[in-house]
């Protein structure tokens, strides 16, 4: 009989192995407003290449300024209005990142982790502070960098670095 502690080292090894060490970098960029460099975003996928709706995605956003988890929340918001996004679900999802963000310090980071079945994880500095079970959730956040109606079209251009794909035939989750 195998002891418990190894079979637990061995599931957290594995756990561990898929949330980080498979991803390939699509594209990063910063993002600056006049002077200041407010955060530095990355998006990673399993094979460095992006699809509308194929999974699994990360975002990684490693911000470079203190933020309170009010103004994240409230910036998510302006840019869901700003997209036309604006469904009943959007009042929950605003509840939801309010109670799993905490306020950021420079250089901290909050990386989104979108799995098979859409279910969107939250890490702060790593460490799994909440999730969103809703499947029209991580859509709709990333869209806030990725869809061709952003604010920001450069950071588009940037985080899709040219490397995306129409069909999601390489797709872990098919």
């Amino acid at each position: 009989m195998i002891p418990r502690c190894i079979v637990v080292i061995l599931l957290l090894g594995s756990s561990s192995l898929w949330a980080g060490s498979d991803f390939k970098t699509v594209g990063k960029t910063r993002l600056n407003i006049l002077f200041w460099s407010i955060y530095d975003i990355e998006l990673l996928t399993q094979d460095g290449f992006y699809s509308q709706g194929r999974l699994p995605l990360r975002l990684k956003i490693t911000y470079l300024r203190d933020f309170t988890a009010d103004s994240l929340v409230e910036q998510t918001s302006k840019e869901w209005r700003a997209l036309g996004i604006t469904t009943p679900k959007t009042i929950r999802w605003m509840a939801a990142l309010q109670s799993i963000w905490p306020d950021v310090s420079e250089q901290d980071s909050l990386e989104l982790h979108v799995d098979c079945d859409s279910v969107s994880r939250f890490y702060f500095n790593g460490m799994l502070v909440g999730t969103i079970a809703d499947k029209q959730f991580a859509p709709a956040f990333v869209a806030i960098w990725l869809s061709r109606k952003t604010s920001q079209p450069e950071m588009r251009r940037e985080l899709l670095a040219n490397k995306t794909i129409l069909s999601d035939e390489q797709s872990v989750c098919s």
